[in-house]
């Protein structure tokens, strides 16, 4: 049985949740996706049990982790305090970062603010390389925002929406159905409004994380879905390009199930 231990760390009314699994060596922090909690990476943590000590935290909008809901944005300024503050709490001076699917945007701007600390960035089918036209639409102008925030209490447009782009079959149906499983609850449309418009200005500088990486060697390894639909290797070949030293890992999973995927390629390699 893992040991299992919760803390969190505030600052300037951020609250930032997270669990420790196991004692090893290693450090890993670990960023889940959108809908999830820390706990998904519980089968990360059993697969390195022998060797790595693992930190997931539960991301903003999401699990016990406390944020305002207003039109204050986060940005990588406050991320970087926030990780100084979990550093000095937990005497941590080395680790490796993963992230997945909308984690993996956590896991970039952490190892861009803290390059010297890094010693390996996983990113699993990583959101934030590319931005998304409908991403700018909803968040950016003023308007749409607002729009948007309707969408949390009568989600009008965002169906007829999908009926359209459905219709005229401008988009995959499993990219349809998978928006729609994110938008089928009143709690999920304003975990999706605030994880996108709160969060807006949390991107990494891709050019600038590249350079901190192949600077340091800082051993990098993107993990994809042979049958993913939602993130596939167009999303990540402008992070991928620029760095001629990263490995990449195609396993035979879809978006949802990748996590379990990685977890049995991690054991494995582990062992060997």
């Amino acid at each position: 049985m893992l040991s299992e231990t919760h803390r969190n760390i505030t600052i300037n009314h951020h609250s930032l949740n997270y669990t420790i699994w196991g004692g090893g060596e290693n450090v890993m922090l670990c960023f889940h996706g959108f809908g999830l909690d820390h706990s998904s990476f519980k089968i990360v943590s059993e697969s390195l049990k022998e060797t790595h000590t693992i930190f997931s935290f539960d991301l903003p909008y999401h699990g016990k982790s406390q944020f305002p809901k207003n039109e204050q944005t986060l940005k990588p300024k406050d991320w970087l305090e926030l990780m100084k503050a979990f550093f000095d709490k937990e005497e941590i001076y080395q680790f490796e970062v993963m992230g997945y699917s909308m984690g993996g945007k956590y896991a970039m701007i952490t190892a861009e603010l803290f390059p010297d600390l890094i010693k390996h960035l996983h990113l699993i089918a990583p959101d934030g390389i590319t931005t998304h036209f409908s991403y700018r639409f909803s968040t950016y102008p003023f308007f749409f925002r607002k729009l948007f925030k309707t969408q949390i209490k009568n989600p009008w447009f965002f169906k007829a929406l999908v009926k359209t782009l459905r219709s005229l079959k401008i988009m995959n149906n499993y990219s349809l159905r998978f928006a729609e499983s994110q938008m089928d609850t009143e709690f999920k449309r304003s975990q999706v409004y605030h994880s996108w418009v709160n969060l807006r200005h949390f991107l990494p500088n891709l050019k600038e994380l590249a350079n901190q990486i192949n600077k340091r060697n800082i051993p990098t390894t993107f993990y994809l879905g042979k049958h993913d639909k939602v993130i596939n290797a167009k999303e990540i070949k402008p992070l991928h390009q620029l760095l001629p030293k990263s490995e990449l890992v195609i396993l035979e999973s879809g978006h949802s199930t990748l996590l379990n995927s990685v977890a049995k390629h991690l054991e494995f390699t582990n062992k060997s």
